[in-house]
Formats: structure tokens, sequence, C-alpha cells
């Protein structure tokens, strides 16, 4: 089953030798060679990896290196292998992570079921003190944790199809403070940006105890969020107007039709501090793992700023990594891979009596006759009907299990191509 795409684009395979050694990638199409000529077998399709039936002597081994240049990120974290070799260099893989999003509301509801069993099954008294493990030095929150450990579960992976030989990470290096006052001084980190230390007296203060809505002093009157909590709106000075008890409640229910008005009317804005502080708290986490993969090296933004601009590459996550890496290639077009790092213990139950499995990649063809590409996330019991989302989100089904076809079964990590359709030739 082969790929056509209307836009080729370079695509190399991992190598192992029989002794599962790690040999040089090869382009996608002599691997295919290799496995016709029954030379090697395939391990994996997505990201292709084939093992020889020979064993390589140390001799013919290839003593290129290759870097790992990757570029953290809160919601999108972009990884780069690049091979440093003689002539040129090659970028044999370039993918973009894509963080899980669920893992508060799973804890919430781990909560809910500790409190009602709490409660219901054997009445015990809370006690904090016994939860070591949220009382521990260095302690990460496990929505920051995951997603340091997402990072380096891929780069296991990958490292054990080539020999990562170091690593080059760019520094999350982002003041809080510069965000919302723009370029301030050294002195002025020591002076608090605030009129109180009261978030709402400090509100009130600088819009002088007024209502901006109707001008009136002689009531009652509340801070405000602009962009509502809701919305994650931040809990800042730069988010919070001055308003009487009767126009807020006039508003309650449709603030994002007064957003523009209000910041325009204190010059203020919402900036989201949680992307920023997530990068930042679970960075020395990160080196600490990633530093015994493979040697760490750090580079700055604004570095890779100005190699992407001298590159003349597009700016992405995946190139970013590429630019990181800091070794020049002759092209950068070569096929970029979704990432998506998913539970370590699946808690869904087989029920359906298919061959399919949740979480199986399949493919679809549509009454349209339009091939559609995704993965299976939900399955009725006994007829084993399923619903598949494609890798934009968009759901399909319920879908007879006879009109689907298995493309490949992950394990714990989904390597999927970046495109939503993908044209199948058998």
């Amino acid at each position: 089953m082969t790929i056509n795409t209307n836009i080729k684009q370079k695509e190399y395979s991992f190598v192992l030798d029989y002794n599962e050694n790690k040999l040089s990638p090869t382009p996608v199409n002599n691997a295919w060679y290799l496995i016709r000529k029954q030379l090697a077998t395939l391990v994996c399709k997505y990201p292709m990896i084939i093992k020889l039936k020979r064993e390589v002597p140390d001799t013919e081994l290839d003593s290129s290196k290759f870097v790992c240049g990757i570029d953290d990120g809160s919601i999108h974290v972009g990884i780069a292998i690049v091979q440093e070799c003689k002539n040129k260099n090659k970028v044999i893989f370039k993918g973009i992570i894509e963080h899980r999003k669920d893992v508060k509301r799973l804890i919430d509801i781990r909560r809910g079921y500790r409190k009602y069993h709490r409660k219901h099954k054997r009445y015990r008294q809370a006690r904090f003190n016994n939860r070591s493990s949220s009382k521990r030095v260095s302690r990460l929150a496990p929505t920051i944790k995951q997603k340091k450990d997402a990072i380096l579960r891929v780069i296991n992976n990958l490292n054990k199809w080539c020999n990562i030989d170091k690593i080059i990470l760019e520094d999350v290096q982002i003041d809080i403070r510069a965000l919302q006052d723009g370029k301030i001084y050294g002195w002025q980190y020591h002076k608090s940006n605030r009129l109180d230390e009261n978030l709402r007296i400090a509100t009130l203060m600088r819009d002088k105890y007024t209502c901006q809505e109707c001008g009136r002093d002689n009531c009652k009157l509340e801070a405000h969020h602009i962009v509502p909590r809701r919305l994650k709106g931040s809990n800042a000075i730069g988010n919070l107007i001055t308003l009487c008890d009767k126009c807020h409640d006039k508003i309650k229910g449709q603030e994002e039709k007064f957003i523009h008005k209000y910041q325009d009317k204190i010059k203020g804005i919402n900036i989201r501090f949680d992307y920023a502080s997530h990068v930042m708290i679970g960075k020395t986490y990160l080196r600490k793992k990633l530093s015994k993969i493979a040697p760490l090296n750090l580079t700055i933004g604004s570095e890779t700023a100005n190699k992407r601009i001298d590159w003349n590459i597009e700016k992405s996550h995946s190139n970013d990594a590429i630019v990181i890496s800091g070794l020049e290639s002759d092209t950068y077009d070569i096929k970029e891979w979704t990432i998506k790092p998913m539970r370590r213990k699946s808690m869904i139950e087989q029920k359906s009596k298919t061959t399919f499995k949740h979480g199986d990649v399949v493919l679809y063809v549509n009454k349209k006759k339009e091939t559609i590409v995704g993965k299976i996330t939900s399955m009725r019991k006994g007829n084993g009907h399923c619903k598949i989302v494609n890798f934009k989100g968009k759901e399909f089904g319920p879908i007879s299990p006879k009109s689907i076809k298995l493309i490949w079964r992950f394990s714990k990590i989904y390597f999927i191509e970046g495109s939503e359709t993908i044209n199948y030739k058998q």
C-alpha cells in the first residue's frame, strides 16, 4: 500500500541491523526496495523502521553524528534530528508534539471518586500530611510534569532508532514583569507595579473610585474581569476595570461584547501567564532528564530567530527545532509528523468482538468517495460499529467495521502524518 501526495517530500527510514545496532537512516524508497528483496523486515510503519537480515560489522558503521533540536512550548513542542555529514547535512526527522489537555479533568474526576469513597465507604478524617507526594521537595504539578515526560518519552523512542549524540534545547527565558509593563530597568523590578497589594483596591484607586461605564462614584464599586475567568482571563490589574454593581449585573453572561471597549478605556491587555509559567517551571526537570540521554547544550530564542532568517526558513515549531540544532541543511522540505503521546495505561475496556481496538488508525471511504484516515475513539458493544476522528478533530460515524481497513496499531505514542486526507493506492 503506497501513499500518493501532491507534493513529494523527502522521508527517511530508520535502519537497524540484525543485532539491532542503529545504522544511518535511508530514504523510504530504498527501505521498501530492501523489503521487497527480502533483505530487511518492516519493524514500524509510522515512522518507518526496518531491520536488516544481516549483521553489520563495526568497520562499516557510519561515524556521522546526529543532533536533536528541541523547541519547547506549553502546547506544542518542535523536535528535529539532523545528521551531520561530511558534505551536506541531512534533516532525517522533524515533528511537532501535541500535549495532552485532559490531565486536569482526569485529576478532578479522580478527586471526586476519592471524596465519595472516603465519605460513603468508611469515613476517615482527611489528613493532608499523609499525602507525601504532595509535600515532597521540588515537586512538579501533574499538568506540567506530564508535558515534560511526554518530551522525554518521544526522545527516548527516537534514541532507540538512531544514536543521538547531542541534544540542543532552546532555553526559555520569559520575563513575566516585562510582559505586563513592557521594557523596564533593574530598579523597577523591586518596585510593585500595583497601587495596592489588594487587586480590587488597586483597580479602584487607578480608576479614581469611579464606575467606568456610567461614571457614578457614590455607589458600591466592584472590580470586573474584562476577559472573564472562564475564558482564561488573567487575574492582573491590566485585565480589571471598575464597575458599579448595577453595571456589573447588566453585562453578566455577555462579557465578550465589552472586551475591546474596556481594554481601550484603560489601555490594558489580557496576557495569559499560564503558558509561560508551565514552560518556565518545568525546564530544570527537563534539562536534568535530557542530560542523561545525551550531552545537553542550550541556546536562546534570539539566536534561533536570526539563524532562521539567514537560512530563509518558514517559521514553525519543527523548523525552529531544525534551526536550534545549529546544522544548516541543503533542504528542509521533509515529511512532518504530528506526535501525540497517549496515556500509558489505557482505562478503556474492549467490549466489541471485532479485531479492531480503540486507538487504531484506520482508513474509511465515505459515500462521497472521500478517503479519510483517523483513529477509532469509541466502539459499540456487539456489532462493533465505531466512531473515528481524523487528525484535525472531525468525527465520523458510527461506521460498520466492514467499511474500514486497519492501517496501523500504535502503542503509547501516535506518529501521525500531518495531512487530513491521504489518497491510498492499493
